[in-house]
Formats: structure tokens, C-alpha cells, sequence
């Protein structure tokens, strides 16, 4: 259970030196380079209408660029009401689109606390995302995530839940 804080403070280490745009880059794609603080509201368990305390408040620290498949680390923590929570980990993939659109996609590990009202069999969990966001002034990106969280089949019965998010995400070098 000691692996998700050990893993967050080394991707958090890892991600803090800022990786600088290549001369010449496009300035609309530029800022995906840049580490980002981004903030998010929405609902836990999507697709289950007996929950009527769904809404989830997220935090994370996303890191710069890191290999050659431009892998970004992060770290994060969405919790909601009846004390749902997860603390996670994750890698992201930013896939610049058209007309300042970006795609994200991202897998992490955590632990997810149910709150009694899931019925998660297991506190370690899987989680896939898939945002979408427009880029706006100053690297500043507002968009739209969809994720799912499960053990991934590691225990029975595998419930897990989906979540959707407004986000917006705020270049990491306005807090500094």
C-alpha cells in the first residue's frame, strides 16, 4: 500500500524539470510541453443511477514530456462525496489535433477508497482516460475527460466506475 506515495514523489521528482519547446515549434503545440496543474469537477459512477452523491473534485500534477513516445508522469487525487477517493499515479499521451484541439490519453494505478457505496472488492485499481481539451491563451487548456476505474480482473467481482470531468488545465510556470 506504501507503492502509490513512493511512486507519486518519484514521477512528482522526476517531472519537476521543465522540458523546453524545439526551435521553431509551432506555437499552438508549443505549451504541450510545458508540466501542468490541472483542476476538475464532475461525477463518480457514471453509468449507475442509485448513486445520488456523485460529484468528484480532482487535483493533479502533470509532468513534462519524458521518453521518445513524449510519455507525460503524473500524479493526482479525485475525491467525491461519502468519502470516495482515489490517489493515483499515471502516464499520459497528448496528440495535438486541428485548430488547437488536443486528445489525451492516460493509464495510471491507485487505491480507491468506496466510501461503502461502490462495492469495490479491491482498494488497488486501473485507470483509463480519454480527454479531450482546446487549447486557449497562455498554454491554459479547458476540456472534457471520461475515464474508467477497475482492478483490471486482479479480484472478483471487478466493480469498478466510470467517471466524466470538466478540467482545466493551467501551465505549471504561472505557479512558480
Amino acid at each position: 500500500m506504501r507503492l502509490v506515495p513512493v511512486l507519486a514523489g518519484v514521477l512528482l521528482a522526476s517531472s519537476l524539470s521543465r522540458a523546453a519547446p524545439a526551435a521553431g515549434a509551432d506555437p499552438a503545440t508549443a505549451n504541450l510541453a510545458a508540466p501542468v496543474l490541472i483542476g476538475s469537477a464532475g461525477v463518480f459512477a457514471l453509468l449507475d443511477d442509485e448513486f445520488a452523491d456523485r460529484l468528484l473534485l480532482g487535483l493533479q500534477y502533470r509532468g513534462a514530456p519524458r521518453t521518445s513516445w513524449s510519455l507525460r508522469p503524473g500524479v493526482g487525487v479525485l475525491g467525491g462525496e461519502d468519502g470516495m477517493s482515489y490517489l493515483y499515479a499515471d502516464l499520459a499521451r497528448d496528440f495535438a489535433l486541428p485548430r488547437r484541439w488536443i486528445a489525451t490519453l492516460s493509464f495510471g494505478f491507485g487505491w480507491f477508497n468506496n466510501g461503502d457505496r461502490i462495492e469495490v472488492v479491491d482498494a488497488r485499481e486501473f485507470q483509463t482516460v480519454l480527454a479531450v481539451s482546446r487549447q486557449l491563451g497562455r498554454g491554459t487548456r479547458i476540456g472534457l475527460s471520461a475515464s474508467h476505474v477497475s482492478n483490471g480482473g486482479w479480484s472478483s467481482p471487478n466493480q469498478g466506475t466510470e467517471t466524466l470531468a470538466l478540467f482545466v488545465a493551467l501551465p505549471f510556470s504561472r505557479w512558480r
